[in-house]
C-alpha cells in the first residue's frame, strides 16, 4: 500500500459512501470503487462492508484506518515544515479563534505584526467551531477554555483571562437581556445571562455566537454580558449594573502544533499574541 491508497480509505470512511468519497477526492465514483477493489485484493482482506447505514469499515479496516490517520498527520506536518519560503519570505501562519476574539482583540493590533514581520502572511480563520490543529486546519489556535485535544502533539499554555461585564447601548440599561440558545448554557457567561434573564426578562431573540450578540447590543436591541476589554473599547456601549451574582471569567489558551514551534514565523506570531494580551490586561 502507499499514501494514495490511504487517501482513498480515509475519504471512504469519512463520507460513508463511494459517491461522497469521490466528491471529496475530486474523482468519479468508478475510480473510487476500482481503487477500493484493488486495495482489498492487494491486502487479501475486506476493508469495507455494506450495511444498513451504508459503507462501514470492517475490523481490519478500522485498524488500517488508524494507521492511515497517523500517515495523514505526518504528511501534513511535513508539508507544513516545507512551507518555509526564501529568506525574504517567512511563510504563512494560519491562526484560528472565535469571531469576537479576532474582530475585537486581534485586528486592532494587526498593523504591529505586519510592520515588524515583513514577509509574514497571516491567515486569520474566524470560526465559532474549534478547528483541529492535528488535522492541519490551523497552525495556532486561541481557545476560551482549557484545551482537551491534541495530547503531546500540541503545545498549550494559558495566555490570559477575560473578565465579563454587562453592557448596553446608551439609554438601554433596563432593556431585556439578549441570551444564548439553551444548548450553550454550559458556558459560564451564557449561564449567567440566562439567570439574569429569568429574573429581569429576556428578549425575543437568542443567539449562538458572541459576535452576533455583540452586534445586537450595539444596535440597541438589549443588554448582555461581554468581555470587558471588548465592551469598554466600543463607544457605542456603556457598562451597566449586574445584580445577579458574581460576573464570570473565561481563560484564554494558546495552542500550537508541536512540530511547528521552532519555525521563525510561528515564534513571531506567538510573540505578537503575548504582546497583544499583555497590552489588553494593562
Amino acid at each position: 500500500m502507499n499514501w494514495d491508497d490511504m487517501r482513498f480509505l480515509l475519504a471512504i470512511a469519512q463520507a460513508g459512501s463511494l459517491k461522497g468519497a469521490a466528491r471529496q477526492l475530486g474523482v468519479d465514483k468508478t475510480t473510487v470503487s476500482r481503487r477500493l477493489r484493488a486495495m482489498e485484493q492487494g491486502l487479501g482482506q475486506a476493508v469495507i462492508e455494506v450495511g444498513g447505514a451504508g459503507l462501514t469499515l470492517t475490523e481490519f479496516g478500522r485498524s488500517l484506518h488508524r494507521h492511515a490517520e497517523v500517515m495523514r498527520d505526518e504528511m501534513q506536518a511535513v508539508n507544513a515544515l516545507a512551507q518555509v519560503g526564501p529568506e525574504t519570505q517567512l511563510g504563512t501562519v494560519r491562526l484560528t479563534a472565535v469571531p469576537l476574539v479576532i474582530n475585537h482583540m486581534l485586528l486592532p493590533y494587526l498593523p504591529e505584526v505586519q510592520a515588524k514581520s515583513p514577509g509574514l502572511r497571516l491567515e486569520l480563520i474566524s470560526e465559532a467551531r474549534d478547528l483541529s490543529l492535528l488535522r492541519g486546519e490551523a497552525d495556532i489556535a486561541l481557545r476560551l477554555a482549557r484545551p482537551t485535544e491534541g495530547g503531546q502533539a500540541v503545545l498549550a499554555r494559558r495566555l490570559g483571562e477575560l473578565e465579563y461585564a454587562a453592557f448596553a447601548a446608551p439609554g438601554a440599561a433596563s432593556s431585556p437581556w439578549i441570551s444564548y440558545e439553551p444548548r450553550m448554557l454550559y458556558l459560564s457567561h451564557a449561564e449567567a445571562i440566562a439567570k439574569a434573564a429569568a429574573a429581569d426578562g429576556t428578549g425575543p431573540v437568542s443567539v449562538n455566537d458572541a459576535e452576533t450578540l455583540f452586534q445586537m447590543v450595539c444596535a440597541g436591541h438589549g443588554r448582555t454580558l461581554l468581555p470587558r476589554i471588548v465592551g469598554s473599547h466600543d463607544a457605542r456601549l456603556v457598562e451597566v449594573p449586574f445584580a445577579h451574582g458574581s460576573l464570570p471569567k473565561r481563560e484564554v489558551w494558546l495552542m500550537v502544533r508541536k512540530e511547528l514551534r521552532d519555525l521563525e514565523r510561528i515564534r513571531l506570531v506567538v510573540a505578537w499574541l503575548d504582546r497583544v494580551f499583555a497590552d489588553l490586561r494593562s
